[in-house]
């Protein structure tokens, strides 16, 4: 009786891990974030490869930051699912400005990392940036692996190198690369600034190598990739209100995602968190407000 019981449970088991594949639209994720990249630049810039994959997959340049438009506040929420109201994360302090509606057994907010380590904790999941307050939102004790690069004004190449070194090595299931240079040229010499748009192309061609990276790591195929922002800049700040800091571009493209789509409903900065967590098949807190995109095919 005993083995026609434990033969039940090993099919049921069985079944539920196949049911669990089926329902992961990929398995893997990469988002790569370019600080300070506003849909502005989009209308005369040179970004060749970004172009090249808003064919590829679904677009908007109308994606809105949350308030303030700074970079703690929005990095945040494309991690944890929730506006400023809720988390509390209003500027790029390491500690939120008030008290958070709801917090992890981490004292942090319960972000895609934190979900995957609690209900996919066999996954690989890591950060690799160069702003390193970035990883005070990421929860970096849900990680397998981070890595923040020093001084990358004067080293631009190195987060190619350390992004696709460690997705050649480890094929992560969900990995954030932050890219801070435009975001330099946003505060050094401002909006629209010959400086800014000089940078864009290289940033673009980081961006295509990262992906060649992952392409050599075999696993391309089954694999999301997004590229995103935090804000924009009107002159050389941001954190206000004006339609060049608010709205920002989102591509997506890659296994089982919707070919030359624009994406036409409303995208806030919380919904990414929701379309990873989408992807994964993750239950998501009561306290996240994201909506998943209707992205797939």
């Amino acid at each position: 009786m005993k083995k026609i019981i434990y033969a039940c449970m090993a099919l049921l088991a069985v079944a539920c891990t196949a049911t669990e594949k089926k329902e992961t639209r990929a398995p893997h994720v990469i988002i790569i974030g370019l600080d300070g990249w506003g849909s502005w630049c989009m209308e005369k810039g040179e970004a060749p490869f970004i172009r090249e994959m808003m064919k590829e997959g679904s677009w908007t340049l109308n994606k809105r930051v949350v308030l303030p438009s700074i970079s703690g506040a929005n990095w945040a929420a494309m991690m944890n699912g929730t506006p400023v109201e809720s988390s509390g994360i209003t500027n790029n302090d390491t500690t939120p400005t008030f008290k958070p509606l709801f917090l992890t057994e981490h004292h942090a907010q319960p972000t895609f990392f934190h979900l995957m380590a609690q209900q996919q904790p066999e996954r690989e999941t890591g950060v690799v940036c160069e702003w390193g307050d970035f990883l005070n939102y990421a929860d970096t004790l849900c990680l397998d692996y981070y890595e923040r690069i020093d001084d990358p004004e004067g080293h631009p190449d190195a987060i190619v190198d350390a992004s696709v070194k460690y997705i050649k090595e480890k094929k992560p299931d969900l990995c954030f690369i932050h890219i801070d240079a435009l975001d330099h040229m946003g505060h050094a010499y401002g909006q629209g600034s010959d400086e800014y748009y000089a940078e864009l192309p290289k940033v673009d061609d980081r961006v295509r190598r990262i992906v060649e990276g992952v392409k050599a790591a075999g696993i391309y195929d089954d694999c999301i990739i997004m590229i995103t922002s935090d804000h924009g800049h009107e002159g050389t700040g941001h954190g206000g209100h004006s339609q060049l800091e608010i709205e920002t571009p989102f591509v997506v493209w890659g296994k089982g995602i919707k070919k030359d789509h624009e994406i036409t409903e409303t995208l806030i900065q919380y919904d990414i968190a929701a379309t990873v967590a989408k992807v994964f098949s993750l239950e998501v807190p009561q306290s996240w407000r994201g909506k998943a995109m209707e992205v797939f095919e």
